[in-house]
């Protein structure tokens, strides 16, 4: 028969005032400090995601830039800086990209607008995107074909796409031709030419999102006019380039210039590339304090919540007209 504790004298077993505040108290210091390892937890991951992702952008503009500036001027078995003849016309950035004269051209330190902050040569304005650019840093172009042929010796390695553009190669001693794989002849050597404008735009997908981000600009597929930018690689903050002039003809560099003249930059025996690149995102609790040195110039600390880290290397241009012999 089960026993009530209620009157007859008996007490009931429970929890007294004190026992019950004490585990009330127990309850919520380790409810504290599971949240406070979870939150923990939490921005660790956030910093090494950042950080990680921060590193692999950053390694891969470092490549890509390096192997366009090592490419630069290799029009398949043509010397470097040779004017190719071309059936193609179309807009004034779409004509400059196709002038195979100059395997490399650069701009120091833009504007918002793309124009050089000390004035000098600028690109075509459909090359640039007004009051996107992020002001600073330097636009790349670079005029090349492609490392490897379609058709060479008479084997057809793959199909010309009809709408791309290509260098096709006659006989020895012919004159090369840059023409539209649809005109593309059955017979000559055919690489695919890929000339690009390379630049930072201040923002990723969408005016206003602040993710500054390395983009490029080619010559349209289907009309002379130029392509919609393709923007690459996220965070790339900061692009400076120094070109390394031969002044003796040794083909060596004697002194690296920030904004090489066009006589300058055709004697370039070499390329200093050097990233600011960013986190995509900030980190909750970081304040960037560093300031950062690229190319001579000092980039002051920004006071935010972003990581950045420094990249840079340097580029033989092989391809380049000095490197005649």
């Amino acid at each position: 028969m089960a026993v009530s504790c209620r009157g007859g004298g008996r007490s009931c077993p429970g929890l007294s005032l004190v026992e019950l505040l004490v585990s009330l108290a127990i309850g919520a210091v380790l409810s504290f400090a599971v949240t406070h390892f979870l939150l923990g937890s939490k921005l660790s991951f956030l910093q090494s995601d950042e950080l990680a992702r921060l590193q692999e952008n950053g390694a891969y503009a470092l490549r890509l830039l390096a192997h366009e500036l090592a490419m630069a001027g290799h029009l398949g078995r043509e010397i470097p800086g040779s004017g190719i003849a071309t059936t193609v016309e179309g807009s004034g950035c779409f004509g400059f990209l196709l002038d195979t004269t100059a395997p490399l051209f650069h701009v120091n330190d833009v504007s918002a607008n793309g124009v050089a902050a000390s004035g000098g040569a600028a690109p075509p304005a459909d090359c640039l995107l007004p009051r996107q650019h992020q002001p600073g840093t330097d636009i790349l172009v670079v005029r090349r074909a492609s490392g490897t042929t379609l058709i060479a010796a008479g084997e057809v390695r793959g199909a010309p796409d009809a709408d791309a553009l290509y260098l096709q190669a006659g006989s020895q001693g012919s004159t090369a031709v840059l023409r539209r794989g649809a005109d593309a002849r059955d017979s000559g050597d055919l690489w695919e030419y890929i000339p690009a404008v390379f630049f930072l735009r201040q923002y990723s997908r969408s005016p206003g999102d602040d993710i500054p981000t390395l983009c490029r600009k080619r010559p349209g597929r289907t009309s002379g006019r130029m392509a919609p930018t393709e923007c690459l690689v996220e965070g790339i903050e900061n692009l400076q380039l120094e070109f390394g002039i031969d002044d003796n003809g040794d083909l060596q560099a004697d002194r690296f210039e920030r904004a090489p003249t066009t006589a300058e930059l055709a004697r370039a025996v070499a390329a200093r590339l050097s990233l600011l690149v960013r986190s995509v995102h900030p980190v909750p609790g970081h304040r960037d304090t560093s300031s950062y040195l690229l190319a001579g110039s000092r980039v002051p600390a920004a006071g935010d919540g972003y990581y950045r880290r420094i990249l840079q290397a340097t580029v033989l241009l092989r391809n380049n007209p000095v490197f005649r012999w």
